[in-house]
């Protein structure tokens, strides 16, 4: 289950094109929906407009329902408050709807549509992606989340017989840590001490058990072994990765974690 913590510099690059070509422009065309859908019909031939209550709450439904998704994906890190929601998605429509007018005073004028549509559609995605960066910078400044400060907000701290998700440190150089699934084997005012899960091959091993994938694992299908008899792992709270354990360690393997020595 182990990921590497450094990411290629080709995968970065290949992610921000992503970003650019395609997710850029399809959030900002759908925040800008209600301005470039309208204008688009009125290039037809005949000119068409909207018609009719649906027709236009539906137009201005999607940027509302895209800034309310914005905005849960943005604070996904800190625990949930439902009123931050609606207010943060009504501020990145407000924002939205300032950049679409300062846009439309500089691309108005242009007679192609295709031309004033990209302007608005990029637009309004720079927006939502400094929205979501500023949130998330926010939400971290105040303890809401990432490795540094996730201990200050837990909602659930890690206990003993829960699996987590942690940057687990190597036994060979302690400095060096990894992403991996761990078990808690016992908790402490600061840290955790845990045993480290791995889907390598580890079958013949005596130091490892195999774990059946059973209330915690039930995407990957993979086998599963994880540390028994070594010395436990020492993993800080600021360094587990989640608010909430991915679940329970089966209780067999729990059962023999537990009789092994401290």
């Amino acid at each position: 289950m182990a990921r590497r913590s450094d990411t290629s510099c080709g995968g970065i690059g290949c992610a921000a094109l992503l970003l650019f070509l395609f997710v850029l422009p399809t959030v900002g065309y759908l925040l800008a929906v209600p301005l470039a859908l309208p204008d688009l019909m009125a290039e037809q031939t005949p000119p068409q407009e909207l018609r009719g209550a649906g027709q236009y709450l539906i137009v201005y439904a999607i940027p509302v329902v895209v800034a309310l998704v914005l905005a849960l994906f943005a604070g996904r890190r800190r625990p949930f408050v439902w009123w931050l929601v609606p207010a943060r998605a009504a501020a990145l429509l407000a924002l939205v709807a300032a950049a679409l007018w300062w846009t439309e005073g500089q691309v108005g004028d242009q007679p192609l549509w295709n031309v004033r549509a990209t302007a608005e559609s990029m637009a309004a995605g720079l927006v939502a992606l400094g929205f979501v960066a500023a949130v998330r910078w926010w939400d971290n400044s105040r303890g809401g989340g990432g490795p540094s400060t996730v201990a200050t907000v837990r909602v659930h701290r890690p206990a003993p017989g829960e699996i987590w998700l942690a940057m687990v440190p190597l036994r060979e150089d302690p400095a060096r840590q990894l992403r991996h699934y761990c078990v808690v084997l016992a908790a402490h005012a600061d840290h955790a001490e845990v045993a480290q899960i791995t889907s390598k091959d580890k079958d013949g091993r005596s130091d490892y058990v195999r774990m059946p994938n059973d209330g915690w694992d039930k995407v990957s299908g993979r086998p599963h072994w994880v540390e028994a008899g070594l010395p436990p792992r020492r993993v800080d709270y600021r360094m587990f990765l989640k608010s909430r354990p991915q679940g329970r360690c089966p209780a067999p393997v729990w059962r023999e974690l537990s009789r092994q020595p401290d």
